[in-house]
């Protein structure tokens, strides 16, 4: 199995900014990126969010659905009154019955009110202090859930060039690289790329956001995913069509799983 990896220098630039943020918070003291209030106690480690604005998030709680990461409701049994397993094989009434590419979902929480500003102060530069704490709730709340699936390589969902351009980052990246540095598995930022250039999914009915990414991502010459399970980093998922049509191009050089990892689900669809 052939796949990219994080060179030394990629180490060495981590190390350095670990070091140099070290020093910054000795002169300035760390502020919470949501609402810029100066943290006196970093919750949870090093995240960069107050225990207010954490109180904001409406994160999610079991039970998920395992195949696209929505909350389920919990069916009592007619018996004891105690919730019904749920079978994650055939997904939950929001799924079920679609053709999806991927195997399962680990999403953090519901994209609306303190969190969906969050993503879409992400979307620019300026956001990307913002994307690695999410990066580092993320893994803070569903760390163990990643640990354990035994991820092979991270691949961040690419943007066409010309939105690269525009926004100046790509928030699935930064995501991807706290991920990978946190499960000690290579990060492939380069492995997919867009075949042309796609509209909006936020502009688009659910049915044509299925036509408007289909056949829209590739996996780069030279890079075989043979037998890789495959962790695929994304900021929101709603209908999964972007997510299901870059597993796709995944499954066709090689790999046999393909996980979703997720900010936010929106239930647009």
């Amino acid at each position: 199995m052939k796949i990219a990896f994080q060179s030394g220098w990629q180490h060495l630039r981590t190390a350095a900014a670990t070091w140099r943020a070290g020093v910054a918070n000795l002169v300035f003291p760390p502020r919470c990126v949501s609402c810029d209030g100066e943290l006196d106690v970093l919750p949870h480690g090093d995240i960069l969010l107050c225990a207010d604005c954490q109180n904001e998030l409406h994160l999610f709680a079991e039970p998920m659905c395992e195949q696209c990461g929505a909350p389920v409701p919990a069916v009592p049994s007619p018996v004891s009154g105690k919730p019904l397993p749920i079978s994650p094989e055939h997904g939950c009434f929001r799924c079920r019955g679609r053709k999806l590419w991927f195997d399962s979902t680990v999403a953090l929480g519901a994209y609306s009110d303190r969190l969906r500003d969050l993503l879409l102060r992400m979307k620019a530069a300026e956001g990307d202090a913002i994307s690695q704490t999410i990066g580092k709730l993320l893994w803070h709340a569903r760390g163990k859930q990643l640990a354990a699936l035994n991820i092979d390589v991270v691949v961040p969902i690419p943007l066409h060039w010309r939105r690269r351009i525009e926004h100046r980052t790509n928030s699935a990246a930064i995501l991807a690289e706290v991920l990978a540095d946190r499960l000690h598995a290579p990060r492939a930022e380069k492995l997919l790329r867009r075949t042309r250039s796609t509209q909006r999914q936020f502009d688009l009915t659910p049915p044509k956001r299925w036509e408007n990414v289909r056949r829209a991502f590739a996996v780069r010459a030279g890079y075989h995913l043979r037998d890789a399970h495959v962790l695929l980093v994304d900021d929101i998922l709603t209908t999964g069509a972007t997510c299901s049509e870059a597993a796709r191009a995944l499954r066709s050089a090689g790999a046999t799983r393909v996980t979703i990892a997720v900010v936010a689900r929106a239930f647009g669809e």
